[in-house]
């Protein structure tokens, strides 16, 4: 169990703890010298520990602004995975949780911008009362707190004394508003249940990601806050020490000199942003070459298979891409996995119809028509990609353990085809053995995918290499007591009476103990590539499989490398 944590959990926890520890010690260093540099001595006399926890917090959200877009760049991310064996596993695999670590990295910042909000605001109650103190008693000790607090400068005459007024006149109280508005709608939209249920609806506001960074950069455009200038250096021809001077009359000490502290954020977000840039550049003009279809395959359970060709197109078995069509959404975006194999002479996806987008998609493609479409009556289709997955890594191992539930057998299709193609054509590949286990919830969820899987284990047969795939597929639930009494009927027969396959179909849940436990004796030191696409829930039991059967004490035993698809 620790030597399985150690091989599935630990690198990941070791870059996560890095970034944990990195955000710890900037927060502590800024509100370090915000605590006790001297030029920060006037401000600290008016703000106290507000000043300290605002300032703390602010130099997260610039460190995190930094990191925030990286894990989305896929192509970036396509690259560096696309290095083959100058890429350790190891790598590749935390490069799989860029998603994970792009959620990770929003949530510092919500926490830091909240910390930082709430300083701020006292910080604001704190000026307008000082502001008030100085307009009614004149008194010149009270403005020289001021001007080492806030350029009085830049706040009108005429300004109401109140906290929100105060917040409101100046470019870091307003854009600091819109910017917690716009995190705010981003955070919200990003819930899983909206996400999944109303992809619109997050795939529109997450693009408020613009206003944020705008925002941001233009926060610290008046340099609100001062710094004195004379407090540290003894060389200065008129150093002010201020806290020596604050016990002084104010006659014996020369005047304190104070110049504005310059912005920040846009030399953070500079780098992170540069990269997207490039990103969105690749993918825009991606966006512009030409797609052709040259097939659409209605399939039953309400999938279609589209076949298209793309020049200079090449693809690797378990990727994924991206697509567009204009006429359908003009800026929506869609995942989707590449059920076709590298060696075909096209690249094709099969998409289920379960919501707005796929339906009208699905009936520009022609569905429910009976008459031939030409290819000018198809819609116009904008590809982008393809990118890298944990998939295409199963030709690393020697052997691969694949499971697909539901629609997320559709990573494994492409794999599979790719298997068979190597093997026929005698090509010279790591991977000795392949465990496929797809759980469905209903009878027809088999159709579309059996004829690909019945002729891949048909020619494997013909080749004397049945024992090369292992195929278990579990029924979960969805049949009935007819559907019963026809598999009954149907026993003795060669092939399964519900896919057609030689490889029988199982009724109820896997027994992942038993699996992996027999997987395990069967393939002893041997280091076996767990690969998983479909629900949290399984792949969370899967998870703790790989971690509990890999290094156990009793004997010799395969190591279960875990990896699970992320799109």
């Amino acid at each position: 169990m620790v030597y399985g944590w150690v091989v599935n959990e630990l690198p990941r926890w070791i870059v996560f703890g890095s970034w944990i520890c990195m955000n710890i010690a900037l927060f502590i260093y800024q509100f370090y010298n915000f605590s006790v540099l001297p030029r920060y001595f006037y401000s600290r006399a008016v703000l106290r520990e507000a000043l300290m926890f605002a300032r703390g917090s602010a130099i997260i959200i610039n460190f995190n602004i930094i990191l925030i877009l990286l894990p989305v760049c896929r192509n970036l991310i396509s690259l560096v995975r696309g290095t083959g064996r100058c890429v350790p596993r190891t790598m590749k695999r935390i490069l799989d949780k860029n998603l994970t670590f792009h959620k990770a990295v929003a949530w510092m910042i919500i926490a830091a911008s909240a910390m930082h909000i709430m300083g701020h605001y006292y910080n604001y109650e704190r000026i307008a009362a000082s502001v008030r103190l100085n307009r009614l008693n004149n008194v010149e000790g009270v403005r020289l707190l001021l001007q080492g607090t806030v350029r009085l400068e830049l706040l009108p005459a005429n300004v109401p004394l109140n906290p929100i007024a105060v917040c409101l006149v100046t470019a870091a109280g307003f854009t600091g508003h819109v910017i917690t508005l716009a995190l705010f709608l981003m955070v919200t939209s990003s819930l899983e249940f909206i996400r999944r249920s109303y992809f619109e609806i997050f795939w529109y506001t997450h693009h408020l990601f613009v206003i944020f960074l705008l925002g941001l950069a233009f926060h610290q455009y008046q340099q609100l806050l001062p710094f004195q200038l004379n407090a540290e250096n003894v060389t200065d021809e008129l150093p002010h020490f201020p806290s020596n001077c604050s016990l002084k009359s104010l006659d014996s000490c020369d005047p304190p000199m104070f110049n504005a502290a310059p912005p920040q954020s846009w030399t953070f977000m500079f780098a992170g942003l540069l990269i997207y840039i490039i990103e969105r550049v690749v993918r825009f003009v991606r966006s512009l070459q030409r797609v052709v279809i040259i097939k659409v395959v209605q399939h039953p359970s309400k999938t279609i298979e589209i076949q298209m060709k793309k020049r200079g197109f090449t693809t690797e078995a378990g990727q994924y891409v991206f697509i567009n069509v204009p006429s359908v959404a003009l800026f929506e975006w869609h995942p989707f996995t590449l059920t076709s194999s590298p060696e075909e002479d096209y690249f094709s996806v099969h998409i289920r119809i379960v919501g707005d987008w796929t339906q009208e998609l699905s009936r520009q493609l022609g569905d429910g028509r009976n008459a031939f479409q030409q290819s000018w009556e198809l819609p116009i289709v904008a590809i982008d990609g393809p990118f890298g997955t944990a998939s295409e890594d199963v030709f690393e191992h020697d052997v691969g353990m694949l499971v697909g539930a539901g629609i997320g057998v559709t990573p494994f299709a492409s794999i599979l085809k790719s298997v068979f193609y190597k093997l026929t054509s005698e090509k010279k590949i790591s991977l000795k053995k392949v465990y496929f286990y797809w759980i469905c919830p209903e009878p027809q969820s088999f159709e579309w995918f059996a004829d690909m899987l019945s002729s891949v284990e048909g020619q494997l047969t013909a080749k004397g290499m049945s024992d090369f795939l292992d195929i278990h597929i579990y029924l979960s639930r969805g049949w009935k007591d007819k559907d019963a009494f026809a598999v009954y009927l149907r026993e003795g027969e060669e092939k399964d009476a519900v896919t057609g396959l030689q490889a029988r179909t199982h009724y109820g849940r896997p027994d992942w103990s038993n699996i992996f436990d027999e997987i395990s004796l069967s393939h002893p030191n041997t280091d076996v590539g767990v690969f998983f696409c479909g629900p949290p829930a399984l792949s969370h039991n899967l998870h703790e499989k790989c971690n509990q059967y890999t290094g156990r004490s009793d004997g010799n035993r395969a190591s279960f490398l875990y990896n699970k698809e992320n799109f």
